[in-house]
């Protein structure tokens, strides 16, 4: 199935905008510990426009936050969020997916088609928490929510763990999908993150969001996941995402 990221990222970020429109400034963001509403608006509306630049030059941004500052109000940080988003949107459809690109995350070919689906992906667990924090319920297409399991496996995990100097588990465990059957055997031997095939020592199974958002290092209901196997792996495993 192919997934149309930049409609995502259209939908998601509008939502987002919607949220910080009506929110507190000082809303609790429960999935980034510390951070407020207004807090979380700043770190997306930044990531918009750092991506834009790099998209647009496939080269290192060099931004000057002054040149266009986040402002102080909520509904003016929600106008920001919708004027970014706009932009972003508007140079990553001019992208050939295929064409040579920079990009900060430790995936090969390097290649233009990464940018719309790293910031859909961004933005729709974002936009998940500012809905949280102002009280409505978290939901997400199922295939998009899959995908994004995907892109952390292969795109985000590498890098978090690249940038913070860590090492994955000398580790297989096993996600799968109930709602769309999808599945992955993750593996960490050599000190790097690979899909692999095979078994695993643990297997976590739940729907296409509810694995994304406890990847991701957010708080899922009780009883949404379901662990076989090993405990101790699959908990190690989950313990690496966040932010």
């Amino acid at each position: 199935m192919t997934i149309d990221h930049l409609s995502h990222l259209a939908t998601n970020a509008a939502s987002l905008a919607d949220a910080v429109a009506i929110g507190a400034a000082d809303a609790p963001i429960a999935g980034c510990p510390g951070w407020t509403l207004s807090q979380l608006a700043v770190h997306v509306g930044g990531v918009h426009r750092w991506a834009r630049v790099a998209a647009a030059t496939g080269a290192p941004p060099l931004i000057d936050p002054a040149d266009d500052p986040a402002p102080t109000t909520m509904t003016g940080l929600a106008a920001w969020l919708r004027s970014g988003a706009e932009q972003l949107s508007a140079t990553l459809l001019l992208l050939d997916p295929a064409a040579p690109t920079w990009h900060p995350f430790p995936v090969e070919p390097k290649v233009a088609g990464l940018w719309p689906r790293r910031q859909a992906h961004e933005t729709a667990v974002h936009r998940i928490d500012a809905e949280l924090a102002i009280g409505r319920t978290a939901t997400l297409d199922a295939e998009f929510a899959a995908d994004g399991v995907d892109e952390y496996w292969n795109v985000m995990l590498p890098r978090m763990l690249t940038r913070e100097r860590r090492t994955p588990p000398n580790s297989r465990i096993a996600v799968e999908l109930s709602d769309t059957g999808r599945r992955w055997v993750v593996s960490g031997a050599d000190r790097v993150v690979s899909v692999v095939t095979g078994d695993a020592a643990a297997v976590v199974r739940g729907s296409s969001l509810g694995v994304l958002l406890r990847l991701w290092g957010r708080v899922v209901p009780d009883g949404s996941l379901a662990v076989d196997g090993d405990a101790a792996v699959a908990t190690e495993w989950l313990a690496l995402g966040g932010s």
